[in-house]
């Protein structure tokens, strides 16, 4: 069953970003290693500024000396003010008002959560005020006042409301069932107003904010499709299918006594991970689809009835989210090898790579630029100083290099880059270099199909060449792309992505240097290490695969494949091919072979949550007929999964040999799925 991939090469050609305005970039101010205590290692990250422009970094470490700690620690003007280890084993939330008093959401040995207020030297508890057993604060808010703000969620009648509150009641009684609630403290501890949120939908939160006037907005997970919404609301009903739960973002009266707006949100299969809200009352939120790697933003009107643009950037998750005095938004990324970068700072690292994305009001693209040094961190932070600084706090890269040193402080497992306008910083043309399947830029193999991104790379228009019996150009609108000063075959040219197909004649072992050069002009080079194999398998949404099923028919989640039956998937990377091919050459008969075996495991978790791989039976994995040398088909057949019961199964494909079956930790290709029917 040998198929022409018809749909494959479109796979190749990605959405880049918008034009942005011109007068806008930042640059580096200066980059440097922060103290983390007696962490040997980082699992989580919250910071925050007040008036002065100091910066405050809350770590929790996967590993403390003495064990069950946090770290708190305060800088100002390259100095260390305190480092202070905290008694918490962990801090799922943090504000800090402007006149620097630090408010945590913490959790004992037993899980019991509590918020503590620290006074200004960092470690004295001002106040502590602890919840009940099944109550999870998930997000602080200060105000100028000294007040905190606390959204969170309570199994059954788990916190005690206000008389006056807008919703004294909690949806369910029932302690299976969580419930959303809302609360102020005075800022001497005690309760201001505490109220239920969600009406008779069990609901949780997931991210507050608060505008001057001490109203709060929060956004959050509704658990049944009768989460109250407002007269005149934006979106009065969920978007979302069967309500296979929805998210929401709601606005409250200053004294906590009634909605000022409740709204549904406009997308589907995303989870709201940040909120800040701007001088004018317009709420940002940014939300993530993990398995899609996007992140989309979006921006409501202060009455909650108008959504005032919605913004996907590609191939990033949102981490942290800022808004500057004039209502630009500042996104803290994890981005991949197609991150649309414009006025980047860096290239990209071989792993995931912290980024930044500068939106203006309207939605419209300043600045996304790979952070330098920054490796791609689940919490990565930014926040935004009194100095119109921007302030970025993460894991440093294996080629991480401090631009200074922080005076009075150890080298830590943490660095800040302090960022701040320059229209003359300088910036990369060639952004990254990565599998055009997978996006992974971790190495280069012969023959592999890759994706170079950043900006002037080629023409406004992306030009795409009629691939002639002799295969594809070398040129193309005038741009040429080298491989260790070897020009490569051509499959697409735009200003900000070239397709190329990387020449067999690169060998394992020696690092390969990719350069472009666009009417005459060259741009920076990327170098990675070269690989006998680099697999990729081309995906529809960055999970499910571009597959076709045994009929021949696209595989869709209308269209699964019948247990038993052959699916078709494509790939790039998977090494050399015999008889060998030119470069950039079609394949015809006779079809050569893979030189490297290729296997695809089935991946499934047992009941002690190890990742398992099976083997599946692979029917042929080798060049894809009539396609380029370079693109592969592999044909499996997919057996009696437990996951097709669910609709869809989880893949890796493998080459140049078999992982060990049982456990395996990341081998292989990206994951993919396919849509599955049961027997």
């Amino acid at each position: 069953m040998l198929k022409r991939s018809y749909f494959s090469l479109m796979l190749l050609i990605a959405t880049v970003a918008t034009a942005a305005a011109q007068n806008f970039r930042l640059g580096m101010n200066y980059s440097e290693l922060i103290p983390s205590g007696s962490a040997t290692a980082v699992s989580f990250v919250l910071t925050g500024t007040d008036s002065q422009g100091s910066l405050y970094v809350l770590i929790n470490g996967a590993t403390n000396v003495p064990a069950n700690t946090t770290y708190l620690v305060k800088l100002s003007q390259n100095q260390v003010v305190y480092q202070n280890p905290l008694p918490y084993p962990a801090a799922t939330a943090m504000a800090v008002d402007p006149a620097g008093n630090v408010y945590l959401a913490v959790a004992n040995a037993a899980n019991i959560y509590s918020v503590v207020k620290l006074g200004a030297n960092g470690s004295t508890a001002e106040y502590t005020m602890t919840f009940g057993p099944q109550v999870v604060p998930t997000g602080l808010a200060a105000d100028s006042m000294g007040r905190v703000y606390i959204a969170g969620y309570a199994a059954g009648n788990g916190i005690q409301t206000t008389p006056g509150a807008m919703q004294t009641a909690p949806a369910s009684t029932n302690t299976a069932d969580w419930n959303a609630f809302v609360m102020r403290l005075k800022a001497t501890g005690a309760v201001d107003y505490a109220t239920y949120l969600g009406g008779s939908s069990p609901a949780q939160t997931s991210a507050i904010a608060v505008d001057a006037s001490g109203s709060v907005f929060v956004s959050g997970t509704a658990l049944a499709s009768d989460f109250p919404t407002t007269q005149g609301a934006y979106l009065s009903a969920s978007s979302i299918p069967n309500f296979n739960y929805a998210y929401f973002l709601v606005r409250l009266s200053a004294d906590g006594s009634s909605l000022v707006y409740s709204t549904f949100l406009s997308v589907a299969a995303y989870y709201p991970y940040s909120l800040a809200v701007d001088s004018g009352d317009n709420a940002v939120v940014a939300l993530l689809n993990g398995p899609n790697a996007q992140t989309v933003v979006e921006r409501f009107n202060p009455g909650g009835t108008a959504l005032e643009f919605s913004k996907v950037v590609p191939a990033s998750l949102a981490t942290s989210l800022a808004l500057d005095s004039v209502g630009n938004i500042y996104l803290g990324l994890t981005a991949n090898g197609n991150y649309p970068a414009m006025n980047s700072l860096s290239t990209c690292q071989t792993a995931a790579s912290g980024a930044l994305t500068v939106l203006d009001p309207s939605g419209n693209v300043l600045q996304s630029t790979y952070i330098p040094g920054a490796a791609g961190h689940p919490n990565m932070e930014i926040t935004l100083g009194t100095d119109a600084a921007v302030y970025a706090v993460g894991a440093p890269s294996a080629t991480y290099q401090a631009t200074q040193e922080l005076a009075g402080s150890p080298r830590g497992l943490l660095f800040v880059a302090s960022l701040t306008q320059n229209a003359s910083a300088a910036v990369e043309q060639l952004a990254c270099v990565a599998n055009a399947a997978s996006y992974d830029s971790t190495g280069i193999s012969g023959g592999e199909i890759v994706s170079l991104f950043g900006q002037d790379l080629g023409p406004a228009t992306g030009a795409q060449p009629k691939a002639e019996s002799m295969g594809f150009p070398k040129q193309l609108s005038g741009v040429e792309v080298t491989f260790n000063g070897i020009a490569s075959p051509l499959m697409y040219a735009q200003n900000a992505q070239i397709n190329a197909i990387a020449p067999w004649a690169l060998e394992a072992g020696n690092n390969v240097n990719v350069c472009v050069v666009y009417d005459g002009m060259a741009t920076n080079c990327i170098t990675r290490p070269g690989l006998s194999a680099h697999p990729g398998v081309f995906t529809l949404d960055g999970v499910h695969a571009a597959a076709l099923n045994q009929n021949g028919s696209f595989n869709s989640a209308s269209n699964p494949a019948p247990v038993g039956s052959i699916v078709s998937v494509f790939a790039t990377g998977l090494g050399p091919i015999s008889p060998a091919q030119p470069d950039g050459s079609l394949i015809g008969l006779p079809f050569p072979a893979n030189t490297l075996p290729d296997y695809v495991y089935w991946l499934w978790v047992n009941f002690s949550g190890d990742l398992i791989a099976e083997t599946t039976t692979v029917n042929y994995a080798g060049p894809a007929p009539f396609e380029v040398a370079g693109m592969s088909q592999i044909n499996f057949v997919v057996e009696n999964t437990t996951q097709a019961l669910y609709g869809e199964a989880s893949f890796i494909l493998q080459a140049g040999g078999p992982a060990p079956l049982g456990p395996v930790f990341g081998a292989g290709s990206n994951g993919f799925l396919v849509y599955v029917a049961g027997e």
